[in-house]
């Protein structure tokens, strides 16, 4: 009998299949197991722990709030960590940001700002605007309405009966889109796609011409990820052409909390709370359980505060480099292709052997973990495997030689078909 037989909780379809280690405790870069197998987490848990496990301020910043207040119904109450936060926040994220708006995840904060997008167009008078567009191979949450936007093929199709059609692409004039969504870098789907420069100045043109609002997914992405808050400012910051090029919403999440607390939300430009609030007909409201919680928020501003002051934007840059030289060297027998940005590499490449689509990637992930090695595998658009390191910043010069050799005997493996 396996332990998902022995187990209560709902046998769900991961790459792992369903004997999945328990991990019991973390530190640094590191998670051990019950049986005591020590792993290598390359991708940061959920993509969140940007700044390592058991970091001391940020388990005193969760107790001391715990013992102030734990919990604050959204409706009722505001508290006083959510008010700092959201201050601090738009104080980091500079303009044209004005209002934000926190969620508990990623997928409520994309399915959040699908909604402003709603009452912003309502809000001067085009109710009937109703249309999103995204691009292919791009995720934006596991929720129906999120997924409803998402083009990585490989978590719709399950759904697609529900979810309709995707309507693909930039908008074009004379569309009548409520707004357009991407993420600004994909990287699970898409294994790290770098925007050409001029690219972001391409969305925000497009979204201006034909009245759509640009939401920028940075929920993977923000948080120090990309060697910058957010990854559009990077890119903005990488191109004279996209240095104009601002999105109206940002999508955040994961990092925001540092793997410690669910935090998540959506950070709205002036031009689109002020059209909101001051429209009769698009009052909006979006209160959920755990929004605006006290114990994240307050972690939230530790992480702000640990950003601001302890050069993590920069090591996250200088990662880049001797990130995508270990998967380079690691699955170069793969004849892949890898790209890098900052603290997040990814290499991706044609199957090579029989079997469903994820095959491969299910195999390049199971052979990881029994080296000890925790990556992140999927079959990308066009059936592409995809393989992707996103460690916390705090990975050093041990941790990239074992990812390096830990990765090459895993390709070694694949590329034999075994």
């Amino acid at each position: 009998m396996s332990r998902a037989d022995e187990s209560p909780a709902l046998h769900d379809r991961t790459l792992l299949g369903p004997d999945r280690p328990v991990a019991v405790r973390a530190e640094g870069c590191w998670v051990w197991d019950r049986d005591g197998r020590r792993h290598l987490d390359a991708t940061s848990g959920a993509f969140c722990v940007n700044l390592g496990y058991t970091r001391p301020d940020l388990v005193e910043a969760m107790t001391r709030a715990a013992e102030l207040l734990p919990h604050a119904r959204p409706s009722l109450f505001d508290n006083e960590e959510a008010e700092a936060y959201r201050s601090e926040l738009l104080a980091a994220a500079g303009t044209p940001f004005s209002r934000v708006l926190l969620t508990s995840s990623g997928s409520e904060a994309v399915e959040a700002a699908l909604k402003i997008a709603l009452a912003y167009q309502r809000a001067v008078g085009e109710p009937n605007r109703t249309k999103i567009r995204s691009l292919a191979g791009h995720y934006h949450g596991a929720t129906l309405g999120a997924l409803a936007v998402t083009g990585w093929d490989e978590r719709r199709r399950p759904w697609e009966t529900r979810l309709g059609a995707r309507l693909e692409g930039l908008p074009q004039e004379g569309d009548r889109c409520a707004a357009f969504i991407a993420e600004t870098i994909p990287v699970a789907g898409l294994g790290v796609e770098i925007p050409s420069p001029g690219e972001s100045a391409l969305r925000r043109a497009a979204c201006d011409r034909d009245g759509a609002l640009w939401i920028a997914d940075e929920v993977l992405t923000g948080f120090g990820r990309a060697g910058s808050l957010f990854a559009w400012e990077r890119v903005a910051e990488a191109s004279d052409a996209d240095g104009g090029a601002v999105p109206d919403l940002v999508v955040f999440g994961k990092g925001a909390g540092a793997g410690f607390a669910p935090l998540a939300g959506v950070l709205i430009s002036g031009r689109v709370a002020d059209a909101i609030e001051s429209s009769a007909d698009a009052r909006f409201a979006h209160h959920q359980t755990h929004g605006g919680n006290p114990i994240a928020c307050a972690v939230g501003r530790a992480v702000l505060r640990a950003l601001r002051d302890e050069g993590w934007f920069a090591r996250a840059r200088a990662m880049e480099a001797p990130l995508r030289a270990a998967l380079l060297a690691g699955v170069a027998v793969l004849g892949s292709r890898v790209r890098a940005f900052g603290a997040m590499a990814a290499a991706t490449w044609e199957p090579r052997g029989a079997g469903p689509p994820g095959h491969e990637a299910a195999q390049f992930v199971t052979l990881s973990r029994e080296r000890g090695l925790v990556l992140h595998a999927a079959t990308a658009v066009a059936d592409a495997v995809c393989v992707a390191a996103t460690p916390p910043f705090s990975f050093g010069e041990e941790e990239l030689l074992e990812l390096t050799r830990r990765v090459a005997e895993a390709a070694a493996t694949t590329s034999r078909g075994t």
